[in-house]
């Protein structure tokens, strides 16, 4: 009689070494954990088949599809492989990282929940390693592989090192449960696995179902249908209702007006408008004053517009469509989907799921590989969003006297204009809303603290805050670089609630918001490079190579954090103050990657210096002699 076993889905992670494997299961919901071995001394192989045919629901991994469920598969197709060959095998996939695996998800014997796909991360832009999100999550053990060694040691250390890498997937799981639940739910709804889709795959598969339904053409043959353009004259695809006043943006349209391009091919030029410099280009309209401060007052006021949903509205109210399309039901389809998510409220999923489909469109119009291709339409679209907000800058600047444009930044800019001339300020946003047909979105800020386009802290006259780039100190995406966070917070609540830079650093008790991370890079294009600690002990200076990730903070003691490179040279990360050729102050670190708790906060000995110099000084590139710059 068989015993009826309850199956379960699994976190998961796999070591491949030439002799040893080993594979490490945690229950999702649980801390019931699984350990199999293959090596010289021991062999689970048999108890590993029986535990994944009889136990195992569905398995969740990091990078799963491409590299452990791959494993998996060779194994189940291998039963009475070596380590060796299992490694050789491994070897194959990570040298060609880029291949379609060879067994596609569908065709998995196991289901697989690929965190890497799901949260986009496997997305160039945001290409990001396990142990980066663990830097990010603020876990307390971010170690890299031990060095392999023999004996039962250094095995002891690598199932170890696979255990806490299925703890870290399984913290990442925990975190975005909510969106895995979502994808869930759309995926049931829909019927089209989502998955194991990133963002951009989600609006892919999406769209290219509406549109087979809404055209009746089938999806494989939707799928093979694309229009290629070769050498495109951007004077033919201006919008006829462009036109300029000043000088400045006269040689806009122009410079516009004599380019000629092939798909993919970048553009940039810029021009200087009021002292600031404004840049046109593939990736859209940007200006911003660098190092600023800018605060409403009882005459002026700082006013914020943004075109909703720029790029689709562009589209479907240009009658704009890839010429392989039938026009009509692409244009009312996509016109369609942007009405359905304004009725549907921003807390319903569906709402966020049709955000993704409808601002993809665009991206999908210059995928090489997308039903969708057409880099004529995605070069108009771009094109003509530049100089339509570049229109409505210039009709506000030179209307309204004693206006100043602030910022432009792909769909939306910021004016500071006089109190008593709002209402002039609303006509010709009205004005510029009845010549394009596409709507505009109102607010305004009490205070701008800009460093450059992409890195700005504004406060709405509601007192809610928007935080960018250097400024973001908290929910920072994997993606990026939370290092320091406590010094942004720090400037945060200087500007915003008044509060000394001194008193918000002193008094934090989160050592994590304190720590910086840096990566190694193994690329040959970047420089390959590795990161070493110089201690002193006992006398001697010794040399210690770090982990591929390094997590560290700055500290009274320690040591001296240095980036060596392929070709001999190296630096300082943290580099010292100098005065002249004398330095007067270096700056220590302690290796952090295994986090210690310290039950009296003085024993991390966190050089505050340092942490009070970098927020001063971000804070100084705003203040003159004790007065706020204004624009």
């Amino acid at each position: 009689m068989s015993i009826e076993i309850n199956k379960k889905t699994w976190v998961y992670d796999l070591e491949v070494m030439p002799t040893i494997f080993t594979a490490t299961f945690i229950d999702k919901d649980s801390d019931e954990e699984r350990v199999f071995v293959i090596s010289k001394t021991r062999d689970d192989r048999d108890s590993l088949f029986t535990f994944l045919n009889r136990e195992v629901l569905g398995l969740i991994g990091y990078n799963c599809i491409h590299y452990d469920a791959q494993i998996l598969e060779y194994l189940f197709r291998n039963p009475g492989s070596n380590t060796l060959s299992i490694r050789n095998y491994s070897d194959i996939i990570t040298r060609e990282n880029d291949r379609r695996p060879d067994v596609p998800e569908w065709k998995l014997k196991i289901p697989h929940l690929d965190l890497f796909r799901a949260l986009s991360l496997s997305v160039k832009a945001k290409r990001t390693g396990l142990k980066w999100c663990e830097f990010g999550m603020d876990l307390e053990n971010i170690e890299d592989m031990p060095s392999q060694g023999e004996g039962n040691t250094w095995e002891e250390m690598l199932l170890s090192y696979n255990k806490n890498d299925v703890i870290a997937t399984k913290e990442l799981y925990k975190r975005y449960y909510h969106e895995i639940e979502l994808r869930k739910k759309i995926s049931k709804e829909e019927g089209v696995s989502l998955m194991n889709s990133t963002e951009p795959d989600i609006a892919k598969k999406l769209f290219l179902k509406y549109l087979s339904e809404a055209s009746g053409i089938l999806k494989s043959d939707l799928q093979s249908m694309q229009t290629k353009r070769e050498k495109m004259t951007v004077k033919d695809i201006i919008f006829p209702y462009i036109s300029f006043e000043t000088e400045e943006f006269k040689r806009v349209y122009d410079a516009f007006s004599q380019l000629e391009l092939y798909p993919g091919q970048e553009f940039e030029f810029s021009i200087k408008y009021h002292g600031i410099e404004i840049c046109y280009g593939l990736g859209g309209l940007h200006a911003a004053p660098k190092n600023k401060l800018i605060e409403s007052n009882e005459n002026y006021v700082i006013k914020t517009v943004d075109a909703t949903s720029y790029y689709p509205h562009l589209c479907f109210q240009n009658d704009l469509c890839p010429a392989h399309l039938p026009k009509s039901i692409f244009l009312n389809l996509y016109r369609g989907l942007y009405l359905k998510r304004k009725e549907i409220p921003k807390k319903d999923p569906r709402n966020y799921i049709l955000k993704i489909v409808i601002n993809a469109a665009y991206g999908l119009m210059n995928d090489q590989f997308s039903f969708l291709k057409d880099p004529l339409v995605g070069l108009s679209i771009c094109i003509n969003g530049q100089l339509l907000l570049s229109m409505l800058a210039e009709k506000i600047t030179t209307n309204i006297k004693g206006s100043q444009l602030i910022m432009c930044n792909t769909d939306g800019i910021e004016v500071f204009i006089p109190r008593e001339s709002e209402q002039q300020y609303l006509d010709i946003c009205r004005w510029w809303e009845e010549l394009t047909t596409i709507p505009l979105e109102h607010e305004e800020y009490q205070k701008m603290i800009i460093r450059d386009v992409n890195s700005y802290l504004a406060i709405h006259s509601n007192g809610k805050t928007k935080c960018k780039g250097a400024f973001e100190f908290e929910n920072i995406p994997l993606h990026k670089d939370k290092s320091y966070s406590i010094i942004p917070r720090a400037v945060y609540n200087y500007f915003v609630n008044n509060i000394p830079i001194e008193t918000t650093i002193r008094e934090s008790r989160n050592i994590f918001e304190f720590c910086a991370g840096v990566k190694s890079s193994s690329s040959e294009k970047k420089g390959k490079s590795w990161y070493v600690l110089y201690q002193v002990i006992k006398g001697e200076v010794v040399e210690q190579k770090l982990s591929k990730t390094v997590r560290y903070y700055v500290s009274k003691q320690g040591g001296y954090l240095i980036k060596k490179y392929q070709d001999g040279s190296y630096a300082q990360v943290e580099a010292p103050i100098m005065k002249g050729n004398k330095i007067v102050k270096e700056w220590k670190v302690i290796y952090f990657n295994k986090a210690k708790t310290y039950e009296n906060w003085e024993d991390y000995n966190l050089d505050y210096s340092y942490y009070l110099s970098k927020a001063r000084e971000f804070v100084g590139l705003f203040e003159e002699k004790g007065q706020i710059k204004l624009i």
